[in-house]
C-alpha cells in the first residue's frame, strides 16, 4: 500500500473577500489546507465559513495583518509554519487600485503612490521572502503572483480602477519581479508565474460592488470592449490558480497567464 501524501497547505493573500476568497475555497476543494492573510478580519471569518461549508477535510488559519508590514508578515508565515509544518504554494492575490478615481498626474500624491505600490508590490516581495526559506525546505513550491492586463496600460473611462498611473505601474513591476524570481529559483523546484486578469466580476466585494454602480449603458460599453464579450468571473480566475499550484505545472515557471477575454 503506497503512503498516503500529507495534505499540502497554501498561502493566499487578499483572501477576505472577491477573487482571494474564491481561488481559497477552490483551492480548499482541491485538498489544500489554507491560511487566509488580509488585513480585514471580519472577511477573513466569512471565507474561512464559506470553506466550512464547502469542505469539512480543510484545515483554516486565519490572520489579519498589512501585508506591506515586514515584522507582521514575517510573524505571520512563523505562525503558519508553527501550525502546519510545511508551505507548497503562494498566491499573492492581495492588492489593488484604491477607491479614489486619480486620472490627472498632477492630481497623483506620492502618498498615494506609495499606497498603491505598497498592495501590490511590497505585500508580493514580502510575502515571497517568508515563503520561500519554507518551500526550500522540500525542494518544492509554487508561486503565483498576480498582475493584471492594465499593467500594458489602458485607455478610456475609469470603470473599476481607482488610481490608474500607480496601480499599472505596480502590475507592470510585479510581472518584472515573477519573470526574475522564476529565473532565481530555477533549480530549486519552486516555480515562479503570475495570472493577469481583465475585469472579473467576483461573486461579492469591492469590485462587484462598483461595476454594479455604473449606468447601464457604461456596463454594455465595457462589456462591448471585451474581445469575447463579457466580463470574466471569479471562478474562472480561480481555475488558472489552481493549475499553476499543480503538480502538472512543473514546467511551467516565469509565465504571466492572460485571463482577460483576450484584452491582452
Amino acid at each position: 500500500m503506497s503512503e498516503q501524501r500529507p495534505r499540502r497547505v497554501a498561502v493566499v493573500t487578499g483572501s477576505a473577500q472577491g477573487l482571494g476568497a474564491e481561488i481559497a475555497t477552490r483551492l480548499a476543494a482541491d485538498s489544500f489546507d489554507v491560511a487566509l492573510l488580509d488585513m480585514q478580519e471580519d472577511g477573513l471569518k466569512r471565507t474561512r465559513a464559506e470553506i466550512e461549508l464547502t469542505t469539512s477535510e480543510a484545515e483554516v488559519l486565519t490572520v489579519a495583518l498589512d501585508l506591506s508590514d515586514e515584522e507582521r508578515v514575517t510573524a505571520a508565515f512563523a505562525q503558519i509554519e508553527e501550525r502546519f509544518g510545511r508551505l507548497d504554494a503562494l498566491v499573492n492575490t492581495a492588492g489593488g487600485s484604491g477607491t479614489d478615481h486619480v486620472r490627472d498626474l498632477g492630481d497623483l500624491s506620492a502618498t498615494a503612490w506609495r499606497r498603491v505600490f505598497d498592495h501590490n508590490m511590497t505585500s508580493t516581495f514580502l510575502c515571497c521572502k517568508a515563503a520561500v526559506p519554507l518551500m526550500r525546505r522540500n525542494n518544492y513550491g509554487r508561486i503565483v503572483n498576480f498582475s493584471s492586463a492594465v499593467a500594458n496600460g489602458k485607455a478610456g473611462p475609469a470603470g473599476t480602477v481607482g488610481a490608474r498611473l500607480p496601480y499599472a505601474a505596480s502590475k507592470a513591476a510585479i510581472n518584472g519581479f515573477t519573470k526574475q524570481l522564476a529565473k532565481d529559483l530555477g533549480p530549486t523546484a519552486i516555480t515562479v508565474n503570475a495570472v493577469s486578469p481583465g475585469l472579473i466580476i467576483p461573486k461579492e466585494g469591492r469590485v462587484r460592488s462598483t461595476f454594479e454602480a455604473l449606468p447601464e449603458e457604461a456596463r454594455a460599453a465595457t462589456r462591448a470592449s471585451i474581445p469575447v464579450g463579457r466580463t470574466g468571473t471569479g471562478g474562472e480566475v480561480a481555475a488558472a490558480v489552481a493549475y499553476l499550484v499543480s503538480d502538472d505545472a512543473g514546467f511551467t515557471t516565469g509565465s504571466i497567464l492572460s485571463v482577460d477575454g483576450g484584452e491582452s
